[in-house]
């Protein structure tokens, strides 16, 4: 009996630290099978984060992204209906289908979204002008849709802070990419300080 409880407590106790884990990982990579193995932290979280939702078939905790954890992406895809991201890659919108589960619903990045002329306008823009403002950038001004330079002069505050936060070599040019979109719609998206 008293086994038993260890086991199940010990069990417990790695898939709390292995959430835990899955948590504080940044995306970094588009991640895919690849002949040269991917592996990593993001790798781990990523198998992590299946195994806890479900998907058995990611196999070993093993941080290696093989073809039982491109076999789990893809299920997860199909079960989750994600677009955007090739099949078996977890690329931006499938980083955020996995680790985000906040209030705005974030739209599938689909192009760098940056200060041009005329200025880019839309869903995509209003989405990440509101996920800046919640997390305390504010230099944004409002989320009125349109890029302009207060929502480029934000997007690169958020890069600076999360390059600080992170350790990733991420821009800092204000420019939204796939990295900054996925970080910055992941539950651990740095808060401004």
């Amino acid at each position: 009996m008293r086994k038993n409880i260890l086991f199940f407590l010990v069990a417990l106790s790695l898939l709390v630290l292995s959430q835990a884990l899955a948590q504080a990982s940044f995306y970094a990579r588009p991640l895919g099978l690849q002949t040269s193995r991917m592996k990593g932290e993001d790798v781990y979280s990523v198998q992590s984060y299946l195994l806890n939702a479900g998907y058995p078939e990611v196999g070993e905790l093993d941080r290696i992204y093989g073809p039982r954890t491109w076999q789990a992406v893809i299920n997860f895809q199909e079960m989750q209906g994600i677009k955007g991201d090739e099949k078996g890659t977890v690329g931006p919108n499938t980083w955020v289908a996995m680790f985000y589960s906040g209030r705005i619903q974030a739209p599938i990045f689909s192009r760098a979204l940056q200060l041009q002329n005329p200025r880019l306008s839309g869903v995509q823009v209003r989405s990440l002008q509101q996920r800046l403002l919640e997390l305390g950038y504010r230099e944004v001004g409002e989320a009125d849709g349109f890029f302009g330079p207060k929502t480029q002069a934000a997007v690169s505050a958020f890069q600076k802070r999360l390059a600080n936060v992170s350790g990733l070599k991420v821009r800092t040019d204000g420019v939204m990419d796939g990295v900054t979109w996925a970080n910055l719609f992941s539950d651990f998206a740095p808060e401004k300080k």
